[in-house]
């Protein structure tokens, strides 16, 4: 066998492999980093659906930056402090 033909060979096998092992390791990080964000947003909303109580503030208030981060869309000012109002009689 020409020694070239066997070194081109085995270089492109290695690049084969290596191009495959980078690929599953970012499909399988991205998988994990996917599942933390929708578990992110899915606390944020739980927070937010709950009525608002004179000392959540802080908590509503990280809430509605974890939506609009990990949803990519963005509240209005009006939406924003609907979502931060505190419950009647709480202000």
């Amino acid at each position: 066998m020409d020694w070239k033909l066997f070194l081109t060979t085995a270089l492109a096998a290695g690049i084969g492999a290596a191009a495959g092992a980078f690929a599953l390791v970012s499909a399988g990080g991205g998988g994990i980093e996917h599942q933390a964000d929708a578990k992110m947003l899915e606390i944020g909303v739980a927070i937010l659906r709950e009525p608002a109580r004179v000392d959540d503030d802080p908590m509503r208030s990280w809430a509605v930056k974890v939506v609009e981060k990990k949803s990519g869309v963005s509240f209005t000012d009006q939406q924003r402090a609907a979502l931060l109002k505190r419950a009647a009689g709480g202000r």
